[in-house]
């Protein structure tokens, strides 16, 4: 499975900073070069922008980096791949990621989105996995997860999100991971539990190496309340009630995602 990474022509530290870990597991990245959001065009979108449904304004960084991840699922697509792997530049990786990247033969036959990586908060997970693999279970992702830096998409999800993003209006992984997102029900996510990926600011890098603050910052605006309308409003509490009553009999549960770098150890 080829792993795509997103990366700035200015941001040549933190390609590095990616280049040591490929070498260190043994995994050969594929460049992406990404937008940058001091391009015209982007700024000039940014300019336009308007609260989403979700109720972000979209900065030229957030416009920047959702049209890098569109870069990649385009060339996903266009590689007759099954799946493709997404990074960004400020990954930190386990050691055991290539075995997940090795072959997509562990990867639920329904999945359009594998989540690689946790933000190390709680997330809403079916409590029986839907396998094992490389010492991780494998679980269905039901609720609310973000971070965008490490996850596998499926060739027919990247075509289906391409056209469904032309004109996107909210933050990457809040269109991807945010279950109020139009999209979220759309989709049919996964979790690797324990996460093998994690992104560099959770375990403090940026305060130690300057070089892993994004050039793309988001700087996003949000509104106090997303806009919704009826419908949407009564789905959602539906939808969230019906979660509730799967917690309570156990077929869900909700907790925070780990990062594990290594394999536990039997």
């Amino acid at each position: 499975m080829k792993a795509y990474v997103i990366n700035l022509d200015r941001d040549p530290e933190r390609m590095a900073h990616i280049e040591r870990q490929g070498k260190q597991f043994g995994i050969d990245w594929h460049r992406v070069p990404a937008t940058d959001k001091l391009d015209e065009g982007i700024a000039a979108r940014a300019a336009r922008a308007r609260p989403g449904l979700l109720g972000f304004t979209m900065s030229a960084g957030a416009i920047a980096v959702f049209e890098s991840h569109r870069k990649v699922w385009k060339l996903i697509v266009a590689s007759g791949d099954s799946h493709g792997a997404v990074f960004e530049d400020d990954v930190v990786c386990s050691k055991e990621l290539p075995d997940l990247l090795s072959t997509a033969e562990w990867i639920p036959p329904d999945c359009d989105v594998m989540k690689l990586e946790t933000f190390l908060e709680r997330a809403t997970i079916r409590t029986k996995p839907a396998r094992l693999f490389s010492g991780r279970r494998i679980v269905r992702l039901y609720g609310r997860h973000l971070g965008a830096c490490a996850y596998i998409i499926s060739r027919r999800a990247a075509e289906r999100l391409l056209a469904q993003s032309e004109n996107f209006t909210d933050p990457v992984d809040e269109f991807l991971f945010n279950a109020q997102s139009l999209h979220f029900p759309r989709l049919t996510l996964y979790q690797v539990d324990p996460a093998p990926c994690i992104q560099g600011g959770l375990l403090d890098l940026e305060g130690k190496a300057g070089y892993m603050k994004s050039s793309n910052d988001q700087n996003l605006k949000l509104r106090k309340k997303p806009y919704r309308n009826l419908v949407h409003y009564l789905t959602r509490k539906v939808v969230r009630l019906w979660g509730k009553l799967l917690e309570l009999f156990g077929y869900r549960e909700r907790r925070r995602i780990e990062f594990r770098p290594d394999r536990a150890r039997d």
